[in-house]
C-alpha cells in the first residue's frame, strides 16, 4: 500500500481531486439540472453516444457544470468496476499540464481504490532506477489496461479551448484512442474550437445558464453578502431592483452575475447600490484585462492577428460579415490586389482572440462576445489601440484601389 501511494504521487504532479472539490464548492445546488435531463446528455450517459461537446461562451458556467456532472456520475456509478475522471485545463498552468501529466492524472483518478496492475509496478521500478520519467506512450498503455478492467468509464475534460492549440490535437488524439464500447468523453469549451475531424459523430449541447439558474445563483449570492442583505432588509424593493437589473445584463453568463454581485456587495448605502446598478458594465474590466493578457502572451503572429482582428471588430463603424473580416485581414501593405491565398479560416481568427469575439449565426456577423466588451474596448482605445481608425481607413483605401 505504501508503494502504491508512492506511485500515485510520483506519476503526476496534477491533483484534479482537489480541483474538482474546489469547483464543486462554487456550485449552487439545484442549478444545472437542465443539462442532466437533456436528451443528448441522457443518450451520452447511457452509453448511446461516445462524445458529448458542451459549448458555451466565457462565463456561462461550463466549469461548474463540469464539476456538477462529475459529482453526479460519481454518485450514480459507485461500483468498483466503474470509473469517472476529470481534467480541468487552465491556460496559466500549461507548464505542468503537459500531455503526459494529463493522461497520467486520468490514470491516477481511475487507479484509486484498485490494486495496481503488475505493469505499473514494473514501469515505476524501471524509471526510478534510471531517474527518468514515463513517456506518453507508456502512460497511454497503462491507462488503456486500466480502462479495459472497468465496465464503464466517463472522462470529463473542461476548458479544452484553454489548452495550447499546438498541443490540443495531440491531447484529443490520445483521448480518442481511449474511447471504446464502455468509455465516454465529455468536453467543454468555447464554441470556436473545432475537433469534428477527430470526433465526427460527436453530439453537441449549447451551454447558456437558464434564467431560473441565474436567479437562483443571484439570490444565494445576495444571502451571502451581509451588506446587501442589510440594505434589502431596510429597503425590500431593492431586492427586485438588483435581480432585474443583473438579469437584464448577464445574458446567461454566471461570470457577469458574479462580478456584478461582488461589486454591489461592497456598497455602504442603499443609494450607492442604486447608483452602481446604473454602471455595472464598468466592473467587467478585470475579466477583459485577463483576456487581453492572454492575447498579448501569444506568439508574435497570433498576437498581431488578434490585435488586428479586435481593431476591426471593436472599432469598425458597423459589424462585419465573416467574409468581410477575412478580406480585411488579408489586405497587405502596398499590394495591388487581394491575394486569396492570404485569406484566413475564421476558426483561426476566433482561436487567437481569447473568446472576445464570436460569430453571430443569427445575424451572420462577427461581433464582440458581449455589449460590455465594447465598453471595455472604447475605454482602452487611447492606450491600447490609438491608431485603430487610421488603420481601418488605410486598409479601406487600399481595398478600394484593387
Amino acid at each position: 500500500e505504501a508503494e502504491k501511494q508512492q506511485i500515485l504521487d510520483w506519476i503526476t504532479p496534477l491533483n484534479f481531486f482537489q480541483r474538482q472539490a474546489d469547483i464543486l464548492a462554487a456550485w449552487q445546488p439545484g442549478t444545472g439540472q437542465w443539462l442532466l435531463s437533456h436528451a443528448q446528455f441522457k443518450c451520452w450517459e447511457s452509453q448511446g453516444q461516445q462524445v458529448l461537446w458542451c459549448k458555451g461562451m466565457s462565463g456561462a458556467g461550463k466549469t461548474v457544470l463540469s464539476a456538477m456532472v462529475v459529482n453526479y456520475l460519481q454518485a450514480k456509478f459507485q461500483s468498483a468496476d466503474s470509473g469517472v475522471a476529470c481534467i480541468y485545463i487552465n491556460h496559466k498552468e500549461t507548464a505542468t499540464q503537459t500531455l503526459v501529466n494529463l493522461l497520467a492524472s486520468v490514470w491516477k483518478q481511475l487507479a484509486v481504490g484498485r490494486p495496481l496492475d503488475p505493469s505499473v509496478h514494473a514501469l515505476y521500478k524501471h524509471h526510478k532506477e534510471r531517474d527518468t520519467r514515463p513517456s506518453v506512450q507508456e502512460i497511454a498503455n497503462i491507462l488503456q489496461i486500466l480502462i479495459a478492467q472497468r465496465s464503464r468509464v466517463y472522462l470529463v475534460v473542461d476548458a479544452l479551448d484553454e489548452y495550447p492549440e499546438q498541443q490540443r490535437w495531440a491531447l484529443l488524439k490520445q483521448l480518442s484512442m481511449l474511447l471504446g464500447p464502455t468509455t465516454r468523453l465529455m468536453i467543454t469549451s468555447r464554441p470556436h474550437v473545432e475537433f469534428h475531424n477527430i470526433f465526427p459523430n460527436l453530439s453537441a449541447v449549447g451551454i447558456q445558464a437558464t434564467d431560473e439558474d441565474i436567479l437562483t445563483y443571484i439570490e444565494k449570492q445576495i444571502e451571502l453578502a451581509p451588506r446587501l442583505s442589510t440594505h434589502i432588509h431596510r429597503q425590500p424593493n431593492l431586492d427586485d431592483e438588483i435581480k432585474s437589473c443583473i438579469m437584464s445584463k448577464v445574458h446567461g453568463m454566471f461570470l457577469l452575475a458574479k462580478l456584478h454581485i461582488g461589486s454591489l456587495s461592497t456598497k455602504n448605502t442603499v443609494k450607492a447600490v442604486r447608483q452602481a446598478l446604473q454602471s455595472l458594465p464598468q466592473d467587467l474590466d478585470q475579466t477583459y484585462d485577463e483576456a487581453m493578457e492572454r492575447i498579448l502572451s501569444q506568439s508574435s503572429d497570433d498576437k498581431q492577428l488578434a490585435l488586428q482582428t479586435l481593431t476591426w471588430v471593436a472599432y469598425a463603424k458597423r459589424p462585419l460579415s465573416v467574409a468581410e473580416l477575412r478580406e480585411a485581414l488579408a489586405i497587405e501593405p502596398d499590394a495591388t490586389s487581394l491575394d486569396t491565398d492570404n485569406l484566413l479560416d475564421i476558426s483561426i481568427v476566433l482561436a487567437v482572440c481569447a473568446g472576445l469575439i464570436i460569430v453571430d449565426e443569427e445575424m451572420s456577423v462577427v461581433r464582440l462576445i458581449h455589449f460590455t466588451t465594447q465598453h471595455y474596448f472604447d475605454k482602452i482605445q487611447s492606450i491600447k489601440f490609438p491608431d485603430a481608425h487610421q488603420m481601418i481607413a488605410t486598409h479601406c483605401l487600399a481595398f478600394l484601389s484593387f
